[in-house]
């Protein structure tokens, strides 16, 4: 009777069989001793050993990235200038891979006077020492990988004066982690020396340094904690009203911070200026847009396989092995290349789908745009789109930009397709026009804006935009 049910089970089951059949033999014999109905008694050994059996078997699913992964999503966020720097590095490693240097970049342009500004507009300030000395401070600590991941990318996202000016937000989102997790790494490098170093604001470093000083200033750090504006406007009247201090202490704090830096990474490294070329263009040809990539930015890698070469000659093991596994290493470094550039392309040609009127009428028609519409619209997802536009650059009709400017938050939903990065080009416009002996309130600039431009926004927002642009306020800026 229970024929039909054990062939169900099939051959790989056999023991699994043989122990049933031998719980069923046992049970028709305890049942004819007891008067028991047995098919109940053989049914529930059956259910009892089908459950078991359920429990053991498993099914899961893992992902394993490979070291070949993790280096390939590292090669997509480098700057053209790191990733020449890692392959020159990996040659020295690995001698099967030769490298084929350019002459000339094809977007270089002759320094003649005609194109003057284009080479000035190319023209950026590095800093270099300045993140050596951090990274020597971490050796003396020990970190998971996941810490040093995340500090390495801070580090690396610190300007020449050593502030963070790119978002948590969308640094984390580079690292796939936690903005909180990243900000907990923020506050340990700001931890190290130089003091100041990592904050974001002028604020936030003038309250670090503060909070380093062996006799601490609890009315300086007060001051700039919670007054900042009225300190750095030189509203100290209405600020010794609100503390209810006297003038002399606040000029007091005010030589105090005299001593400190505002920009505690420039004492790092020597001020030099570097050219960088572009790692795309975009040019008109025949009344149509394309994107150019510029692949003479790296070099031409050539692999070469000696075990191939070598013909009928004997190999021993071991340098067979050795071959073998630069040779592999040096065909990934080329597909690795090969499909960054192919997301970079990707990833631009979406961009300017969706940015079409900025190449007739310049940054003012930028409209808003996400790392996730473009990375929506490809198919992939949005932290590869971050890691892809990291420290790119584009040569477009209105000059050099960074692939990072084309992407803008919307400013609301009753502006339509108005971006926060055209508003704040409109603001600089307003700004730098104003009559200097009577400069602008914040206001006043939002009127301007709705009047010039059609753009409505309010006194706060254009505080924010105005603090962002580095623009100080009208007091500041008034001259007399």
């Amino acid at each position: 009777m229970y024929s039909s049910t054990i062939h169900k089970l099939g051959k790989e089951n056999t023991c699994v069989i043989e122990s049933l059949i031998s719980k069923i033999v046992s049970v028709s014999a305890f049942c004819n001793n007891q008067n028991i109905f047995q098919p109940y008694c053989v049914d529930y050994y059956w259910e009892e050993t089908k459950m078991k059996m359920d429990l053991v078997q498993q099914q899961g699913l893992k992902l394993n990235m490979t070291q070949e992964l993790q280096q390939a999503i590292s090669l997509l966020q480098y700057s053209s200038a790191d990733l020449l720097s890692y392959v020159r590095e990996l040659t020295l490693e690995n001698p099967l891979i030769e490298v084929k240097e350019s002459r000339q970049s094809p977007f270089r342009q002759s320094r003649s006077s005609s194109n003057k500004q284009s080479f000035i507009e190319n023209t950026v300030k590095e800093k270099t020492n300045l993140r050596d000395h951090l990274r020597h401070q971490l050796i003396d600590f020990s970190l998971s990988k996941q810490d040093r991941a995340c500090l390495e990318l801070l580090i690396h996202a610190l300007d020449s004066n050593g502030y963070i000016k790119d978002s948590l937000e969308d640094l984390a989102i580079i690292m796939n982690v936690d903005e909180e997790v990243l900000e907990s790494k923020l506050y340990f490098l700001q931890s190290l020396e130089p003091a100041g170093i990592g904050a974001r604001t002028l604020q936030e470093c003038i309250l670090l340094q503060l909070r380093r000083l062996k006799i601490r200033n609890q009315l300086a750090e007060t001051i700039i904690s919670d007054h900042f504006r009225l300190f750095a406007e030189k509203s100290w009247k209405e600020l010794s009203k609100i503390l209810k201090i006297k003038m002399t202490q606040i000029q007091e704090i005010h030589e105090i911070i005299k001593q400190l830096e505002p920009r505690p990474g420039l004492k790092y490294g020597v001020d030099e200026s570097t050219y960088v070329t572009p790692d795309m263009m975009i040019k008109e040809v025949n009344g149509t847009w394309h994107i150019l990539y510029n692949d003479k930015i790296i070099p031409q890698l050539m692999v070469h396989d000696p075990s191939v070469a070598s013909g009928s000659f004997p190999i021993d093991k071991e340098t067979k092995s050795y071959y073998a596994k630069n040779v592999t290493q040096g065909k990934w470094l080329v597909r690795a290349i090969e499909q960054r550039k192919e997301t970079m392309m990707n990833v631009m040609n979406e961009i300017l789908k969706k940015q079409s009127e900025f190449l007739t009428k310049g940054k003012s028609a930028l409209k808003p745009l996400t790392l996730k519409d473009i990375a929506d619209t490809l198919d992939i997802h949005e932290s590869t789109v971050s890691r892809t536009v990291k420290d790119k650059f584009v040569q477009t009709p209105h000059g050099l930009m960074n692939m990072k400017s084309f992407f803008s938050t919307k400013l609301s939903e009753d502006q339509g397709d108005v971006s926060a990065s055209s508003v704040k080009l409109r603001l600089k416009e307003v700004v730098d026009s104003e009559n200097k002996n009577k400069p602008l309130s914040d206001q006043k600039i939002a009127n301007t804006l709705k009047t010039l431009y059609d753009i409505d926004i309010s006194r706060r927002t254009v505080t924010k935009y105005r603090e962002q642009l580095n623009i100080p306020t009208s007091s500041i800026r008034k001259e007399y």
